[in-house]
């Protein structure tokens, strides 16, 4: 992933990170959805904190939530648990 990551353009990651900052906010989506939510959360991100993370967690009515001892790519970090969480949440909704 880091020799993947160097192939891109200063521009381009100057742009991704201006649109991550500006994108609009969509927690009343969560709040308004009547079907299960899945949380995977990765009790090491920086990029969403686990107390932000939780908080989420509180906005739909149904919740499935995972917390994984990773960072901010559980489905890299930890493949299978991310896909058993997947998984679980599949067969239960």
């Amino acid at each position: 992933l880091i020799e993947a990551g160097r192939q891109f353009s200063p521009e381009a990651l100057i742009q991704y990170y201006n649109a991550m900052i500006n994108r609009p906010d969509r927690t009343h989506v969560l709040t308004s959805l009547r079907k299960p939510v899945l949380f995977i959360i990765g009790e090491m991100d920086k990029a969403v904190p686990l107390q932000a993370a939780l908080a989420q967690c509180y906005l739909p009515s149904v919740t499935h939530v995972h917390i994984l001892d990773v960072a901010h790519m559980g489905m890299i970090e930890e493949r299978r648990r991310t896909a058993a969480a997947i998984d679980f949440y599949l067969k239960n909704i």
